[in-house]
């Protein structure tokens, strides 16, 4: 039996500020599949898509219209926080530039920062940053 897809885009479309002057389609049926265990690299222009597409791999965009699947949960407007939070945990991002992203003063506090988001404990945290760095 094929493995399933752990993050599929069915048709997915968003466009952003609807109604406006400023209305802008951003993401145009666009429809991928990434397998566990697999490496993607979404390279295009400025203001193709690609931060507007990854944003959907963890909920913090959903779709106008299609379908987007992570690990079997589908992401919509009617997706629970709770649900989203499991999807974040497991699908994280990198923005483009990281220098600007660093905000705690010592590089274990700022790679201890989404450990300690997620509610670990001082323990599994401890072990995620020096796992991590190095």
């Amino acid at each position: 039996m094929a493995p399933l897809p752990f993050i599929e885009l069915q048709g997915v479309s968003h466009t952003y500020m609807i109604g406006s002057p400023f209305e802008n389609l951003a993401l145009n049926n666009v429809s991928l599949q990434i397998f566990p265990a697999e490496r993607v690299g979404i390279i295009g222009t400025t203001g193709s898509g690609k931060s507007t597409l990854v944003q959907h791999f963890n909920g913090l965009l959903v779709p106008d219209s299609g379908k987007v699947i992570v690990d079997s949960l589908s992401i919509d407007r009617n997706t629970k926080g709770a649900d989203l939070a499991g999807v974040r945990f497991k699908v994280g991002m990198l923005f483009q530039f990281p220098e600007q992203q660093l905000f705690e003063e010592t590089i274990y506090d700022d790679v201890a920062f989404g450990p300690k988001n997620m509610g670990l404990s001082d323990r599994d945290i401890e072990e995620r940053v020096v796992g991590a760095l190095e």
